[in-house]
């Protein structure tokens, strides 16, 4: 009898090891865009916009939290559902492309026939934060010349957004605001620019 006991014992702890947590993924989404105007998207500007440089640590599928000034949280079970530099760059150019009212945004590598009247590069110092707590997007970028040379405009930026709850849904609704605000500077100051 104590060995049946036994071995129903074993079968359900060697049951309960082979079961583990769904992974869930994640994606950086704008939201839903306004109408758009009548305004011909192709009378906007050109824009090349590079892609965007993060920091190596943020380099991977799993989502990064912060805990304190010096501790990095890895998530087992929460991923990018991709390329979270990708996904950053495919955001920007979109939310460029709405504001700026232009179909002309192209992401590198573009081709050496396709002309840019601008060119924009993105580098991310931190973009992190912590479980229902605060979440950072800092760095600097550049606006160039039409072949990228010549640099005529170059901002920081340092953003900061509460996160609603403690879930990894929340904060990377968080983090999708705070590329928004990132886009939205970089899209006034290109409709703002007035070439010397």
């Amino acid at each position: 009898m104590s060995r049946h006991i036994f071995i129903i014992s074993l079968l359900l702890l060697l049951t309960a090891c082979g079961t583990s947590p769904k992974t869930n993924f994640y994606i950086l989404d704008a939201g839903p865009k306004p109408v758009a105007t009548s305004l011909s998207e192709s009378e906007g500007p050109a824009i090349g916009l590079w892609q965007v440089q993060l920091p190596d640590m943020l380099e991977r599928s799993q989502i990064l939290t912060r805990n304190g000034q010096f501790e990095i949280n890895v998530a087992d079970f929460h991923w990018w559902a991709g390329s979270l530099k990708r996904n950053v760059t495919l955001v920007i150019a979109s939310e460029l492309s709405q504001r700026l009212q232009t179909d002309q945004v192209v992401i590198s590598p573009w081709t050496y026939q396709h002309k840019n009247d601008y060119e924009i590069k993105i580098y991310v110092e931190r973009f992190d934060g912590a479980l229902g707590g605060d979440v950072e997007l800092r760095g600097i970028w550049s606006l160039l010349d039409s072949e990228g040379k010549k640099e005529l405009s170059s901002e920081s930026f340092a953003f900061k957004v509460k996160a609603v709850d403690n879930t990894y849904k929340e904060m990377v609704a968080a983090m999708s605001q705070l590329i928004v605000k990132l886009a939205e500077q970089v899209a006034n100051t290109i409709a703002a620019y007035k070439p010397q």
